[in-house]
């Protein structure tokens, strides 16, 4: 092994090893990112595995509303979901996380080696250090798995059979990543990308190259395969309505419709400028971008096209990407066409932007390799410094490292990140309210009220009639909706939120705002808030306890138990 291989390994390992710090040396202490991640995912994957792996079609999981659907959520077959069901749920996730990004490097590390980086195949640092960029890129939403991470192996697969390598590791690797990734968020916009790959070989090659086209029919065939609940409950279950049946882009964007060119331009700003979506988080703005800015003007200077050609190439489909965004996120025509269209309704063609990342990566590659190139006396410390810059920008906007950082060195709170696991599901609180209640726990359900986190009272075994989901009945929202008539009243934005939006069913600090009849009627004996309710006269609330905040650090949610009469 050379030298260069060895120092590639140590440092590699060292950047892991810092990045899984806080899990081995904090575990349950260590924080933990809530927002699209431990509020939602982490909490219905766990949650289902209390019922076993393999469930009917039929079946119900009691603690959420009205006894949600089964099929509502990914389906056993997605990894993501099925590792609950043999490790703790922290261990779960953490090993989510760390296998995701270790398959990310050597995706990133094989697609450099073998087609964005050729010429540079050999230097094993430069290569390292690029994956190593992709690998520790902001991932919020990390129980999506390889929806981000999985796909430089997924593009290098693909191209390994475009060139007719059909080895079985190449086909394993096309009809096995399906089962990591969350088929709504990435899997038609890469295989639309995959697709676009084999029509321009066949317009420009005049070659049909049927087994790459035949690849891409096969890892679509499987995707269907892993989203077989998905399609069962939309196409056959007729018993089922979603509450996406009033889901209006129009509405959800309604303060922000601007003109064509600045719908575009806002897109750009977003993508271009900014890091991108947080939860597709490009980190390009900061060292990514003016790099490429720079080897764009210079490679023209130097007419080095085999520089400029592909940066610029990369850089036209990411202003495209930005394009789509802008304009669906904020152009009024296209959101009425798309709410006249409920197949389009439901399908949002802007999630392209999930592809940044890697599409930013290789910008970033080709502008090193080109500078390392063109500067052969100090281009090499340039590239070093840029990759060590870049790695420092990645950690600094992990929200799970900054937010360690935050609250055990610096002794400050982090917004995105304030709570360690053990703070945010607060088990021992939980326990204690569900022994002073005495009963159990599926005789009863309770009502999340205000800032509370709406699915760890499901976590911790209590049955809830709202909380945060991507897809649940119809039915049950306008029963809610109607318990929440003043509230829709008082302001416009509830509207979005709990009628056009819907997924998070709010229930506000004050009796005068929701409807304690129905909420009654939806089973509620108990109800669940972060903060005193302002009691209407005469109240149908009985305030029977508070319960503040266990653990060391005596952090977390304080809870106040109201009993229904």
């Amino acid at each position: 092994m050379q030298k260069k291989q060895v120092y590639s390994i140590f440092l590699v390992s060292v950047i892991f090893l810092i990045y899984s710090l806080p899990y081995l040396l904090l575990r349950q202490d260590a924080v933990i990112p809530s927002w699209d991640n431990l509020d939602s995912y982490f909490i219905w994957y766990k949650v289902l595995s209390n019922y076993g792996w393999f469930l009917p079609l039929d079946f119900k999981i009691p603690e959420f509303l009205d006894g949600t659907p089964r099929n509502v959520f990914h389906s056993e077959l997605i990894f993501q979901v099925a590792i609950f069901n043999f490790l703790t749920p922290l261990k779960a996730y953490i090993t989510v996380d760390l296998l995701g990004r270790i398959i990310g490097f050597l995706g990133m590390f094989l697609l450099l080696k073998d087609y964005i980086l050729k010429k540079e195949a050999e230097n094993t640092l430069l290569i390292s250090g690029l994956a190593v960029c992709y690998a520790m890129i902001p991932n919020p939403l990390t129980l999506t798995f390889l929806t981000i991470l999985g796909q430089p192996l997924w593009l290098w697969g693909f191209l390994n059979i475009r060139k007719g390598d059909y080895k079985y590791y190449n086909w394993l690797i096309i009809t096995l990543i399906p089962f990591g990734v969350n088929f709504e968020l990435i899997t038609p916009f890469f295989l639309t990308f995959v697709g676009c790959i084999w029509l321009y070989d066949l317009i420009t090659k005049k070659k049909w190259n049927l087994m790459f086209l035949f690849s891409i029919f096969l890892c679509a065939f499987v995707s269907l395969i892993t989203i077989y609940r998905f399609i069962y409950i939309t196409l056959f279950d007729q018993n089922f309505v979603s509450h996406r049946k009033d889901w209006s882009v129009v509405q959800i964007q309604i303060f922000s419709q601007f003109s064509f060119i600045k719908s575009i331009f806002e897109g750009m700003k977003m993508n271009l400028f900014n890091n991108g979506e947080f939860c597709a988080n490009a980190a390009n703005s900061l060292i990514i971008a003016p790099t490429m800015l720079f080897v764009i003007i210079y490679g023209i200077y130097k007419k080095a096209k085999s520089y400029v050609i592909p940066i610029s190439s990369i850089a036209i489909l990411i202003t495209l990407i930005c394009v789509v965004y802008g304009l669906f996120f904020h152009y009024l025509p296209l959101q009425k066409f798309i709410d006249e269209n409920p197949a389009m309704a439901q399908f949002q063609f802007s999630r392209f932007y999930f592809m940044l990342p890697m599409l930013w990566l290789f910008i970033f590659a080709i502008s090193l390799s080109f500078i390392k190139s063109i500067f052969p006396k100090f281009g090499k410390y340039a590239v070093a410094l840029l990759i060590l810059v870049q790695i420092v920008n990645l950690y600094s906007l992990s929200t799970y490292f900054h937010g360690n950082i935050a609250k055990y060195i610096l002794k400050k709170e982090y917004p995105l990140a304030k709570y360690s696991y053990k703070e945010y599901f607060a088990e021992k609180q939980y326990q204690q309210i569900k022994e002073f209640i005495g009963l159990p726990q599926d005789k009863y359900k309770v009502a999340i009220i205000g800032e509370l986190p709406f699915n760890v009272a499901a976590y911790n075994g209590f049955h809830s009639i709202n909380g945060y989901f991507n897809l649940f009945s119809w039915h049950h929202k306008q029963k809610l909706n109607q318990m929440n008539k003043n509230l829709l009243a008082k302001d416009p934005v509830y509207q979005i939120m709990l009628v056009y939006w819907g997924h998070q069913q709010l229930i506000y600090w004050d009796e005068y705002y929701f409807d304690t009849k129905i909420m009654k009627e939806l089973g509620t004996k108990y109800l669940l808030s972060d903060r005193p309710i302002f009691q209407i006269k005469p109240s149908k609330l009985k305030h029977l306890k508070t319960f503040p905040p266990k653990g060391r650090f005596r952090q977390g949610f304080t809870i106040y138990l109201y009993e229904l009469k």
